[in-house]
């Protein structure tokens, strides 16, 4: 294969650029300076679904293709294209002889206008070392999920695109995290408070603190405060016993935005609202169908076209077609076979295969 034994291989311990830029993004996030456009639930609930659907997809091929392209690449795969925007695994072959395709953590490229001049420099991680090598094009597996005409060689991804959104999403998701995070307690007003740290002998509410704590839920009888615990009813507080609850109250214009934002998001990573919301039965079927023909069969055949060609043979995946509306399909096929078609072709018209 064209791909082997081409490539220079180095080896080091993990770190350098990757961790500082990892270190970089803690102090960022400590600081509150940074809202992760990819850590929210809408980029998670797309990307997980696109790679739950690459992983149970069925790989078409000799059987070493089968073992070297296995699920969890996949589904890896998936995941990156969401996430990232593009996926490279390099092509080796092991001690047994066994072609293996390996995550790429990192990669830079050179060359000019052709692809075919392209050269990368591509490393993957390890627990303890870092392995990198030098090598051409046709030793990687590299998928896109799109790409500008000025930068064909770098995959964008959709949280990129619709950067606005993705942004919109982020800050208004972790205004609600940082509402939510606030203290959250149940106020008391008293007459009076000795305050914490006072011997039990001498707090005139230690035995009420301790009720407090250990109610859980339970009822208990509190003394009147209204004589202001013999003071009169000049120390007593103006209303006997009113609870005021400190906690997140996030206004309802806000959540709705966040409800809005999360479909814009879903929307722009190719996945339905309909998928993770209340919608009907009926809906649910029609966004499934929608996202798995204008969104899992176009990627698919990105990766199968590029499998095949770095692999050198032939490569296909097939999928579960309970997403294609098997219905329709189904009483379409029906039709042209009573109208006289055969059903081979009748299959292939509707787009399943005479299997």
């Amino acid at each position: 294969m064209r791909w082997w034994p081409w490539g220079k291989t180095e080896r080091r311990d993990s770190g350098g650029d990757f961790s500082d830029a990892v270190l970089r993004l803690i102090e960022a996030t400590a600081a509150g300076t940074a809202a992760n456009t990819t850590s929210t639930a809408a980029v998670e609930a797309a990307a997980g679904a696109l790679s739950r659907a690459f992983a149970g997809a069925e790989v078409i091929g000799p059987g070493w293709v089968r073992d070297a392209v296995t699920p969890s690449v996949l589904g890896q795969i998936g995941r990156d294209l969401v996430r990232n925007g593009d996926s490279m695994h390099v092509l080796r072959m092991d001690r047994m002889g066994r072609v293996r395709l390996i995550a790429a953590s990192s990669w830079h490229w050179e060359g000019n206008h052709d692809p075919d001049s392209w050269t990368v420099r591509v490393t993957a991680y390890g627990p303890s070392t870092s392995t990198t090598w030098n090598l051409p094009a046709a030793s990687v597996v590299f998928v896109r999920w799109g790409s500008s005409p000025g930068q064909t060689y770098t995959g964008t991804a959709p949280s990129s695109w619709a950067g606005t959104t993705a942004r919109l999403q982020a800050e208004i998701e972790r205004s609600l995290a940082d509402e939510a995070g606030g203290p959250l307690a149940q106020l008391l007003p008293i007459p009076q408070d000795p305050g914490e740290g006072v011997e039990d002998d001498t707090d005139p509410l230690a035995d009420l603190r301790a009720d407090i704590q250990a109610a859980r839920g339970a009822a208990r009888l509190v003394e009147t405060t209204a004589g202001g615990w013999g003071d009169g009813r000049v120390a007593a507080p103006q209303r006997d016993w009113a609870a005021r609850r400190l906690g997140p109250q996030p206004p309802a214009e806000v959540v709705k935005l966040a409800n809005d934002s999360f479909d814009r998001m879903l929307a722009a990573c190719g996945y339905s609202p309909a998928l993770v919301s209340l919608a009907d039965g009926t809906s649910q079927r029609e966004s499934l169908r929608r996202w798995h023909l204008g969104t899992v069969l176009p990627l698919a055949r990105m990766l199968e076209h590029e499998l095949t060609a770095k692999l050198e043979t032939d490569v296909s995946l097939r999928f579960d077609q309970y997403g294609s509306d098997l219905v329709s399909r189904a009483q379409t096929v029906d039709k042209l076979v009573r109208a006289g078609v055969a059903l081979p072709t009748a299959l292939e018209a509707v787009g399943l295969d005479s299997e």
